[in-house]
């Protein structure tokens, strides 16, 4: 069933709906607009749905299921209220026979109701639409002040939420931290055993090798011993001992020697280290492997200071060097005589007798030496 619309009742039986109005209400009837504008109501309470006209009821119903009929209401009020005004503008520029005809006629009493009702009915509109504005502000307000409230327990959860994810962040910072430390201990704990899996493929290749006889043959058991020593130490050995701080290569390297030297052409015993020289240069097999021993082995080329932490590396290749000499200006004795250069420039060095303890003052100086290089070449990459 379709709402009825009050403007349209009003619009098609005018002249009745004015007779109504005029018959409960003095024809002469002057609205007091001062007073109805002044006119309060208690807005502390909500009005009951008896005190509400039907027609603003209806008004409410029909803008609760249309939303625009609130608009149009104010429109048509406006536009009423403006007819009114052009129709008394217009029996005011009438003339003395028009208006003598209007009264004849009864069309001037008829115009005037019409004018009167719709002024009425306006006003008794627009009463009630200020009436509901009032009580529209009140609820506005309460609306208003609930929506504050909500305001300020949002910006508390806001604030709240603010220092939870402050604290948040903060524990996820110190967990990056963590995570970061702990991949740069798993990183380095990986490179560590990459050097360690290498040093120790490179040495057990070196040292098999010369087991196998495939490297440095035919050369004297010194200058083997030299060589290899020297080949361990300048692969990733070296880089292993830097970066582990593990010497324990060099005492497996001294063993593994020792055992190996017994079951080669080595002079098991010997008087001091001139004669393990001398007796090495009188083993070389050809003049070739003479140079090319002495060019490995030579020191003169190398500063002092580097010298002098390798006193009997300095005097191994001194004494090829000096073995190289003419026959006329070779000494007796290259070894002796290196050992005496040795102590003159270098420093001391100790009375060797025997296999392991050559073996060791090689290994020893060898790896210092090497030692000394990487770290130095490792301060410069940082620098």
């Amino acid at each position: 069933m379709k709402d009825k619309d009050p403007w349209g009742e009003f619009e098609k039986d005018t002249l009745n709906n004015c007779g109504k109005s005029t018959n409960s209400r003095d024809p002469n009837l002057v609205i007091d607009q001062e007073k109805l504008l002044s006119t309060k109501t208690d807005t502390s309470k909500p009005l009951k749905s008896e005190e509400i006209s039907p027609f603003t009821l209806h008004l409410k119903e029909l803008q609760r299921r249309v939303p625009i009929v609130g608009d149009k209401a104010l429109i048509d009020l406006v536009n009423g209220i403006q007819v009114g005004a052009e129709t008394v503008r217009y029996r005011k520029q009438r003339g003395f026979f028009g208006r003598l005809m209007d009264t004849l006629n009864g069309s001037d009493r008829q115009r005037e109701l019409l004018i009167e009702g719709n002024l009425i009915s306006g006003q008794e509109t627009l009463h009630e639409l200020i009436l509901e504005l009032n009580n529209s502000l009140d609820i506005s307000r309460v609306g208003l002040e609930i929506t504050q409230q909500s305001l300020e327990v949002t910006q508390k959860s806001l604030l709240e939420a603010r220092n939870a994810i402050r604290l948040q962040k903060q524990a996820l910072d110190k967990l990056t931290q963590l995570i970061e430390q702990i991949r740069h201990t798993f990183e380095e704990s990986i490179h560590r055993l990459e050097v360690r899996m290498t040093a120790k493929e490179d040495f057990d290749k070196i040292v098999t090798a010369w087991m196998a006889e495939t490297t440095y043959i035919h050369l004297p058991w010194a200058v083997q011993i030299t060589l290899l020593i020297r080949e361990i130490f300048n692969s990733s050995v070296s880089a292993y001992e830097l970066g582990s701080g593990n010497t324990h290569y060099r005492q497996h390297l001294i063993n593994k020697l020792v055992a190996e030297s017994k079951h080669r052409e080595a002079p098991k015993q010997f008087n001091g280290l001139g004669d393990l020289l001398d007796c090495t240069y009188e083993k070389m097999k050809s003049q070739d492997d003479h140079e090319l021993s002495a060019s490995l082995l030579e020191t003169r080329s190398v500063q002092l200071k580097h010298v002098i932490p390798s006193p009997h590396l300095f005097t191994v290749g001194m004494a090829l060097e000096l073995a190289m000499l003419t026959d006329a200006a070779r000494p007796v004795s290259p070894g002796l005589c290196a050992i005496e250069l040795c102590r003159n420039q270098v420093g001391n060095v100790t009375n060797i007798t025997t296999q392991r303890e050559f073996i060791t003052a090689i290994v020893e100086e060898t790896a210092d030496e090497c030692f000394a290089v990487m770290s130095l070449s490792t301060v410069h990459r940082r620098g």
